[in-house]
């Protein structure tokens, strides 16, 4: 199964410098969001250089959902923008001209209209095109793993299994085109920089996306956060290409977290000592790790009466859609995340590259084991459950 690789959150882990222009620089944005009257709206940009954002300015949205916010004289050149409505999900703009208006739902920024922005604009007609076909691969994924894991198949199962793998590689294939295609062509180094960064890891492995990394920064060689991006495409691929490499924190004890259960409880790692426990690092929005949890959701249910239990954590940054992904994969274990996406203190903590990604750990609080899927799960847990 394909593994979503955390290159999708180079966004914030980068480290290096923003994405410069002889365009943009100070402006204005207007716009309405829809029913948030009486909410306050930010604007942030997103810093590179220390992995965080800074708040450019905020107010309270007018009672027609309207809204007008200034960058002032701090801003120099183009950058990425977040708009967000309290702590929601932000919409993402680039700054390529000093007046530029947005009309957007929270509870659905990827349709927004937009006017004044020509990359911007650019860039969510390629978004919206890319989210439409893949919302198609990840149902044809879980399909076809949920009837992989069975344990007999007729020979029409086996017929439809082909047929389904077909299809898959043919939308994997697809989706590639048109991200090589927009990386190739698009005149706007922040566009290609969002698209590699956080789309192209959805289908491309990191051996696969190196070669467009690395063209793209050739492109704009005056872009420092498109060059970090090509290293640490390059890093991943080596990774990936050494799949026997040890795992740093093996036998060692397991770094503790605390974070919010979906109710808003504080939960802790630790707070399962004296099980084994299955930490699962994993996202509603991860087509990979949603085909998987059929497999996690069975060896949970063999298990869990044998001083076993799983606790999920999740790369989410949308509340109601992790939740509802609990529900509707039937993850009756424990579940907390910080809703960070790849800023969560997981990512730092584990140094994963990829999810789906667990580790298991004994009741002594040590990781002896990493990265089980599938049968390679099933197999360890009956090897220390016995």
């Amino acid at each position: 199964m394909k593994k979503l690789f955390l290159l999708g959150g180079i966004v914030t882990l980068l480290a290096t410098t923003a994405c410069k222009s002889n365009n943009g620089g100070s402006f204005e944005v207007t716009g309405k969001v829809k029913t948030q009257n009486g909410k306050k709206i930010y604007l942030r940009e997103i810093d590179f250089a220390n992995q965080a954002t800074i708040s450019i300015d905020s107010q309270d949205v007018k009672s027609d959902g309207s809204f007008a916010l200034k960058s002032g004289s701090k801003v120099t050149g183009q950058h990425l923008f977040l708009l967000s409505v309290d702590n929601g999900f932000p919409f993402i703009f680039i700054n390529d001209n000093d007046k530029i208006n947005i009309e957007f739902d929270p509870a659905s920024p990827l349709h927004p209209s937009i006017s004044g922005s020509e990359v911007t604009s650019k860039l969510y007609a390629f978004i919206n095109k890319e989210s439409a076909k893949d919302s198609v691969l990840n149902a044809a994924l879980i399909q076809l793993d949920s009837l992989g894991k069975q344990a007999t198949t007729t020979p029409a199962q086996d017929s439809l299994i082909g047929a389904l793998k077909k299809n898959r590689d043919a939308k994997i294939a697809d989706i590639n085109s048109d991200i090589k295609n927009f990386v190739n062509t698009s005149d706007n180094a922040l566009s290609v920089f969002y698209v590699l960064s956080t789309m192209a890891p959805n289908t491309l492995a990191p051996q696969d996306l190196l070669p467009l990394a690395q063209a793209a920064s050739n492109r704009f060689k005056e872009d420092g956060s498109l060059a970090g991006f090509a290293s640490r495409v390059k890093e991943a691929a080596t990774n990936e290409s050494n799949p026997n490499a040890s795992f740093a924190l093996l036998n060692q004890q397991a770094p503790d977290l605390t974070m919010q259960t979906p109710d808003g409880k504080p939960m802790k790692i630790s707070d399962f000592k004296g099980k084994y426990l299955l930490v699962d690092f994993w996202a509603s929005w991860c087509g990979p790790c949603r085909g998987e949890n059929p497999n996690v959701v069975k060896v949970y249910n063999k298990y869990k009466d044998k001083n076993f239990t799983i606790l999920g954590v999740s790369l989410d940054n949308d509340k109601d859609a992790w939740i509802k992904a609990i529900k509707d994969d039937k993850l009756s274990w424990n579940h907390m995340s910080d809703l960070k996406q790849w800023n969560s203190a997981a990512v730092q903590a584990y140094g994963f590259q990829g999810i789906p990604f667990n580790v298991l750990i004994d009741p002594t609080g040590k990781i002896i084991a990493d990265d089980l899927r599938g049968d390679d799960l099933d197999n360890k847990l009956a090897e220390v459950l016995k």
